[in-house]
Order: C-alpha cells, then structure tokens, then sequence
C-alpha cells in the first residue's frame, strides 16, 4: 500500500487557450521561466479570418501550444508532476506523532460550531477538493467515502475493510470528545 503512482498532466483541451469574442481571435498565455528565474509569459493570438474559420483558429492554437508545453522552461513554470501516494505510515505508532493522523496522505476532519458537526475533506493535486459530512454519512462513512475518493483521484486500489476500521478507530479514540461534543455517530 506504499507504493505511489505517477499521475501524468491532463493537458485539457483549452489549456492555455483563450477566446476573444469581441474580435474573433484565439489566443494563448504560455508561462514560462527566463534565464533569471522569474515568471514570463508567451502570448501569441490566432484571428479567425487569418485562419480561415474558428476551428481552424483553434487548431493553430493547440499546435502551437504543444509545441510551446513541450519546451523545458515551459515544464518548469508548470511545475512539478510528483507522485501522488496514499499512505504516508502504515504503523499506529507513527500515525499520532505525524501531521496526519490516519496515515493516509490528503485526508483531514474538520469540525464546526455552526451549524454543529464536522467533514472529511479529501485534497489531490492543486484545486481538487471535496468534503463528506459526517452527519450524513456518520464518522466512519464519510471518512470511508474520503478515502475512496482519494484512491480514484490518485489511481490506488482502495485498502481493504479491516485496514480502513483500524485507522478509523485509532483516531476516533484519540478524538472521542470532540466527536461526542459535535454529536458525531462513529
């Protein structure tokens, strides 16, 4: 279960790729690091009526946007593509001496006074979030659903029944009074 996967980038199609509707034209904004280590920007534009038609356009700008991703100081200002993981300790010793106290990386439980009752947040890669509550779905439930997300985003097998209760219950012990106060069914 230690094991990390490398994720590839998902170049989206209309990454980079911008439409003036204004004046019919495609056009992009390729960061990129100069010689001086700052932060640049390549821009070039792709008109309509230069190219013939809007898809035309917006072909000339995906070809020269992957020729420009392909470019090493264009990878830099990308930013590294680490690998993903799930686990950071399999060992219930460890887990409460470490910033995450299931063992499992991108998982947190977060709780609130208004309205009474608390999250599992899941995190992977920049901008992916997503929260189950545990009020629906009970502290175990929601931290299960947690987990399964996290395993889909990152492309991990999801860990066995026995592995998922064990951890669960490790940090449900260490935090009964806060569940108990926020009314949370374990």
């Amino acid at each position: 279960m230690n094991i990390s996967t490398v994720t590839n980038p998902k170049i989206h199609p209309f990454l980079y790729v911008y439409r003036s509707r204004e004046d019919d034209f495609w056009w992009c904004a390729i960061p990129y690091i100069d010689k001086r280590a700052r932060r640049r920007q390549r821009r070039c534009t792709f008109r309509d009526s230069k190219y013939g038609s809007t898809e035309a356009a917006l072909y000339q700008a995906r070809l020269w946007r992957d020729r420009q991703i392909q470019r090493p100081e264009v990878r830099a200002a990308m930013g590294k593509h680490r690998p993903l993981i799930l686990c950071s300790t399999d060992e219930l010793d460890h887990m409460s001496e470490t910033r995450n106290p299931f063992g499992l990386v991108g998982i947190t439980a977060t709780f609130r006074d208004k309205p009474l009752g608390g999250n599992f947040s899941v995190t992977a890669n920049r901008g992916r979030k997503k929260w189950f509550s545990m009020r629906r779905y009970g502290g175990y439930g929601a931290f299960r659903r947690a987990v399964e997300q996290r395993c889909r985003w990152v492309g991990e097998p999801m860990p066995d029944e026995e592995d998922l209760r064990r951890r669960y219950q490790h940090w449900a012990r260490r935090n009964r009074d806060t569940l108990i106060s926020h009314r949370v069914e374990t």
